[in-house]
């Protein structure tokens, strides 16, 4: 099996990378003074073009985040020339030479484009207050700015908009560029503009120890097999130069999932199961069925005016396949387009260039008949290159898109088995890149090559498998979820699993392998079992015995330094903003006793113990611990001058639960937590009655213990951690 590694390329300053899809080949733009290109045909070997732009376009000045979109025969770059508001610049290749068309449009920077599906444009670019958007009349035309929603609670950076069944999903970037701590958020809205929502278990990417850190400024696109998505970002290094990271990126409804971040080996992008292109061995061959054609750079064109090509292998199976095609100016008008037959049902996709009109004719050999019909753009012209997007799925339906417009929807289909092509039936047609996937399913995974740190995803179940809004997994009685796994070293790992109980009593067995290595009960919403995985192939399931359990997330955590022994440490001084981690050990239900006091410094000071921290980073360029306070992955359990609180932390705060308690400066006292599954409680002062029992929803699952400070200086003169 093929596999990448990433970074998957260096030494090219690859900042801010955008990647561009057209006609089967993969376009990268990164942030540098003359906006480089490269090419890919899988999106792991990358060749560079050389430069888009010249010298004096954006003299001593260098494009940020220069972002490109294809349309109607042009590409449209938009980027930020050292943050002094954006500029259009257009070009008839992608490879450029791009020139300015439009003067100084503002915005802030890292600006992107959005298509939708019904050929609506729209802008987003950063800001203090969030990632902000707007409509746009035309590529060089920007409507009034809208607030998304969609925020790091700070400067937020590198939105980038996908949609999936009807949701708009955004990914966007925060911290300083040069931070350990920059990170990758998601959003999900039903709306392109606002009502952005954060994904619960931001940040979906981050890593901010030992290498491969400073993750951030990402673009999603589809992968070389037309039905997968990947996610591809940049990572920082000490001389602050960017290399190039891919992960894949799935949807569950509103959930936005990272199979990462990576840093082993994982199973290079799958390419289609049959393609047909002019620069690279053709395995889905077209066979002439009638007429000719010549090849002209990247696009064959037919040479008589009745022509047809279908592909010689035949699809049995759902199946997506992409069409690239070109239609020159003809004075005859006729029928032109791509055609899906097997032999007694003839679906055509036909081009009325009178109209400006698409239709789809149906033939059954008794005469054809058009059983669907939709408008084409103002802008569409038919003599530039527009890819045809065909979804065949299980109910039998069809769904046809065109440059990303949804143009028919629920196509009843009577097709068997398929063999897709090109037709004319007067005037000339060019055919472009061609390929078919045997699957409409993005999120249909075979193997999962695991990271140290990562989160399971669903290869098939047995029986009838629900998924709720929030992404969870209903497993039911007699049913099963499978996961296959690949492990390249003997490694001891926990397999956590976040739950909640649905019904009463409800019980499902975890198996490795066939063995049994625990049960998820459903009653303490995060469930832990150590399992030990040697190299090579294994089979993790999910089988449901009694009772409905909701899986909402797994992980598999390498377990580091478990046999290290954990006793008092101290004392440990910081402040007046500070956090003390003690060790990087990973437990799961543990206690933590600290004996400390602290001189508070404000109204909002505040002292205490850490629990189950993971991703630590300090904020901006210079480690401000100030601003970095709250930039980690746990929970904080402190007190202030009045109160005693449990704080959620995912790079921001989020209060779980709060109670009276009035703290004097210079006090000594004594804080012990329990964690217990998702269950947190907290005795003050060896009281026997706990002041806090909480129990969080959305539970983080491991990580490490310590103290720390914010806006306080704390002496702890002990803290000490039981498993």
């Amino acid at each position: 099996m093929r596999t990448y590694h990433n970074p998957i390329a260096k030494k090219g300053d690859f900042a801010d990378p955008f990647v561009l899809r057209y006609n089967g080949k993969y376009y990268l733009y990164c942030t540098n003074p003359d906006i480089r290109c490269w090419s890919s045909d899988d999106l792991l070997e990358w060749k560079l073009e050389g430069a888009t732009i010249d010298e004096d376009e954006f003299k001593d000045l260098v494009p940020f985040a220069p972002e490109v979109i294809y349309a109607d025969g042009k590409f449209y770059m938009y980027t930020s020339p050292s943050g002094f508001g954006h500029y259009v610049l257009a070009s008839e290749r992608p490879t450029g030479p791009f020139r300015k068309i439009s003067p100084n449009v503002q915005h802030a920077i890292d600006g992107t484009v959005f298509i939708d599906d019904d050929g609506n444009w729209y802008f987003y670019w950063a800001g203090d207050e969030g990632i902000w958007g707007c409509e746009m009349k035309s590529p060089t035309e920007f409507g009034e700015p809208v607030l998304t929603g969609a925020t790091m609670y700070g400067w937020t950076e590198g939105p980038l908009i996908y949609k999936r069944d009807g949701i708009y999903y955004m990914t966007y970037t925060g911290n300083h560029y040069l931070s350990k701590g920059y990170r990758i958020n998601a959003a999900s809205s039903s709306h392109p503009l606002e009502g952005y929502v954060d994904e619960v278990y931001n940040p979906v990417i981050i890593h901010t120890q030992d290498e491969v850190v400073g993750l951030g400024h990402s673009s999603t696109v589809i992968g070389p097999d037309l039905v997968s998505n990947y996610i591809v970002y940049h990572n920082m290094n000490e001389d602050a130069i960017r290399d190039l990271d891919i992960d894949r990126q799935l949807w569950y409804q509103n959930v936005t999932q990272i199979v990462g971040p990576t840093r082993n080996p994982q199973p290079a992008p799958n390419l289609p199961d049959y393609a047909f292109t002019t620069d690279k061995a053709r395995t889905l061959d077209l066979s002439v069925v009638l007429g000719k054609w010549k090849q002209d750079d990247d696009i064959f064109f037919s040479t008589t005016n009745i022509f047809c090509v279908l592909s010689k292998k035949l699809f049995f199976r759902c199946f997506t396949a992409e069409f690239n095609v070109v239609l020159l100016p003809d004075s005859q008008l006729e029928k032109r387009g791509i055609v899906l037959t097997d032999g007694s049902n003839d679906y055509k996709l036909v081009f009325d260039e009178a109209s400006r009109k698409v239709e789809l004719w149906l033939d059954q050999g008794e005469g054809s008949n058009c059983i669907a019909r939709n408008d084409l753009p103002k802008t569409y012209r038919f003599e530039t290159l527009h890819c045809i997007r065909v979804e065949k799925k299980e109910s039998k339906v069809l769904e046809i898109y065109i440059d990303n417009r949804l143009q028919f929807k629920n196509i009843s289909s009577g097709l068997a088995a398929t063999r897709i092509g090109y037709f004319s039936e007067g005037g000339s047609i060019g055919c472009g890149f061609t390929a078919i996937t045997e699957s409409v399913l993005e999120n249909e995974m075979e193997n999962v090559i695991l990271p140290m740190e990562c989160a399971f995803y669903p290869v098939f179940g047995t029986g009838t498998i629900q998924r709720n809004p929030d992404g969870s997994i209903l497993v039911k009685e007699d049913e099963s979820i499978e996961y296959s796994l690949i492990t390249d070293t003997d490694t001891d790992y926990v397999i956590c699993i976040t739950c909640n109980q649905v019904e009463k009593i409800a019980k499902t067995e975890v198996l490795l392998d066939g063995r049994v290595v625990g049960n998820c009960l459903g009653n303490r919403g995060v469930e832990n079992f150590s399992v030990k995985l040697s190299q090579g192939n294994h089979t993790l399931r999910l089988k449901g015995k009694t009772g409905t359990l909701a899986i909402k997330r797994m992980k598999l955590v390498q377990v580091k330094n478990t046999d290290e022994p954990v006793g008092n440490m101290g004392p440990v001084r910081i402040g007046p903003h500070g956090k003390y981690l003690a060790g990087e050990s990973f437990w799961n239900d543990y206690t933590v006793t600290a004996e400390f006091s602290a001189d508070m410094l404000n109204e909002d000071s505040k002292a205490g113990v850490l629990m189950r921290v993971t991703e630590p980073a300090e904020g901006g360029e210079g480690d401000d611990q100030v601003l970095g306070i709250h930039f980690f992955i746990g929970y904080s359990i402190s007190v202030s001058r009045s109160e005693l609180c449990v704080i959620r932390h995912s790079y921001d705060e989020k209060v779980l639960a709060v109670c009276p308690y009035e703290y004097t400066s210079g006090q000594t006292c004594d804080l012990d937590v329990e964690l217990n599954g998702s269950e947190i409680t907290v005795y003050v002062d060896h009281e026997a009655v706990p002041r806090i029992t909480v129990n969080d929803s959305n539970p983080i699952v491991h990580g490490c213990a310590g103290i720390w400070a914010k806006g306080s200086v704390m002496n702890c003169k002990s803290i000490k951690i039981n498993r």
